[in-house]
């Protein structure tokens, strides 16, 4: 049994690496990480100058990520002798970023197999980090230079070591679930959900006088202690960048909304229909088929429970259910909505999924066949993905729409840099070393090109460039549009059967 497990785990380490290492230096330039790249360099400088205001660089706030890779690419500097940003390093710098990513997402899953399997066993341990894993869409994410991978992955461990201290009287699970609840809050600000949820938790469990007041300071000191020690700025005005961080939060979040393109229509709160659409169109039908098993094969066991309150203690699945259904409340109530933020479910529903599938396993007679089907479902709705639309996971959609263009047209898919290194080889190539081009964002191009060559056609006039390159569902600014300088359509550079660039000369 145990060369059994050692077995998976060194095929599971195998395929994670290799589902993520190769090209990842020269896949996707998102412009956020653009900007984490800029404000993890300035936080280093306030560690460094003892200029601790810098290292609140966001609100939301990143700063594990900014520890994260920070540091990797301080030493970076420092070994290949480039201590300033350009067009011919950032493809190295960029690497060092997300490598660094990987490997702590990679430390992370560890840990959560860890806990699953001290919570429903080996099989379902595992089984569940596979599938989460390796859904094309999780792939996608943890590929970026971004915050929703760790922060999943925080969270998730976060909870489950957690619970598992509240259902063992285990203070050392209580000491690294909540440093780790910290974390997820030091990445990002909605993560302050995991404090209010825990809290409430050990206050109904003093309240029924079976946890005690000490497990509650415990949590409490260590959270505290673990967000003020690394966050440097909170040592110099912990009240005034705490203040930022939520009023921020409230203002982009809640307020400002995200322009999205929903059923071919522009809006700026997408509306309560938006993430279950996500849900259908980025997570895989084994995961979702799965879910639905789960649901309808668990919900009477758990119906019969919910007279009491314990079910919160006695359940794994209803202590974490709680909390994502608060996370999807506070998200659909957000104006601010972005698909990628339903990362933060994988985990939990892959728990369910597979749960689901097992229920359903009791049920069959013929279990060979059964496992033959379910290997064959998997190979088509997640291996041949993985290995036909290598690299650009994040742009992944669903089969049950029938193409990319139709799940486009449900929810339309952003730019996001996205194969920006094969876009700019094939400009080159076709128009030589020296060409002017015009994007609407410009980070992506502007990282590994001439900055002096690359314009924002929002703000430019059509005679500073030669070429626009119009993302997918971006529009022609009407300045463009009307303008006495004319431009063709060109080409397009198609990524994974979706027309992801478009490009158009000027007219001689």
């Amino acid at each position: 049994m145990q060369k059994y497990k050692a077995l998976l785990l060194i095929v599971f380490t195998f395929l994670y690496f290799l589902t993520r290492v190769p090209r990842l230096n020269n896949d996707i330039i998102n412009p956020d990480g653009v900007n984490w790249h800029y404000r993890s360099e300035q936080f280093i400088n306030g560690l460094k100058y003892a200029q601790f205001d810098k290292t609140y660089q966001h609100y939301h706030p990143g700063v594990t990520l900014m520890w994260a890779t920070g540091v990797p690419i301080e030493l970076t500097k420092h070994l290949i002798g480039q201590k300033v940003y350009s067009t011919t390093n950032f493809e190295t710098f960029d690497f060092v970023a997300k490598a660094s990513l990987v490997i702590i997402q990679f430390v992370l899953t560890l840990l959560i197999l860890w806990n699953l399997n001290k919570l429903f066993g080996f099989n379902i341990a595992v089984s569940s980090m596979f599938l989460f894993t390796f859904e094309p869409f999780f792939i996608g994410n943890s590929r970026l230079y971004h915050l929703d991978v760790l922060f999943t992955l925080l969270s998730f461990s976060s909870l489950s070591l957690i619970y598992l201290s509240l259902k063992e009287s285990n203070n050392k699970y209580l000491i690294l679930g909540s440093i780790l609840g910290a974390l997820a809050f030091l990445t990002k600000s909605i993560g302050i959900g995991i404090l209010v949820y825990i809290s409430l938790i050990i206050i109904l469990g003093l309240i029924k006088k079976f946890l005690s007041i000490k497990q509650f300071v415990l949590f409490l000191a260590v959270y505290v202690v673990t967000v003020f020690l690394l966050f440097p700025a909170l040592w110099v005005k912990p009240i005034y960048y705490l203040s930022e961080i939520f009023s921020e939060s409230e203002r982009i979040g809640i307020r400002k909304g995200h322009e999205q393109i929903v059923f071919g229509e522009t809006v700026i709160d997408a509306g309560a229909s938006f993430y279950p659409l996500v849900l259908l169109i980025k997570f895989s039908p084994v995961l979702l088929f799965g879910l639905i098993l789960g649901v309808f094969f668990g919900m009477p066991g758990i119906k019969s429970k919910l007279k009491s309150y314990f079910i919160i203690f006695d359940d794994p699945l209803v202590f974490f259910g709680i909390f994502y259904l608060g996370y999807m409340v506070v998200m659909t109530i957000s104006s601010k909505k972005i698909d990628r933020y339903m990362v933060v479910l994988f985990p939990y529903l892959a728990v369910l999924a597979v749960i689901g599938y097992g229920l359903l396993l009791k049920k069959i007679k013929n279990v060979r066949n059964f496992s033959t089907l379910i290997g064959l479902i998997c190979g088509v709705f997640i291996v041949y993905p993985i290995v036909s639309q290598f690299p650009f996971y994040f742009v992944y959609t669903s089969p049950l729409f029938g193409s990319p263009e139709r799940a486009n047209s449900v929810i339309a898919q952003k730019p996001f840099g996205v194969g920006i290194h094969d876009l700019k080889n094939a400009l080159l190539e076709k128009y030589g070393e020296d060409v002017d081009m015009g994007f609407i964002d410009t980070k992506p191009m502007k990282a590994i090109y001439s900055n002096s060559k690359v314009f924002d056609i929002r703000v430019n006039g059509t005679s500073d460039y030669d070429v626009i390159v119009l993302g997918v569902n971006e529009e022609m600014p009407e300045a463009v549009s009307y303008s006495k300088q004319k431009f063709e359509k060109d080409f397009s550079f198609y990524i994974n059967g979706l027309e992801y660039w478009k490009v158009y000369v000027k007219q001689k």
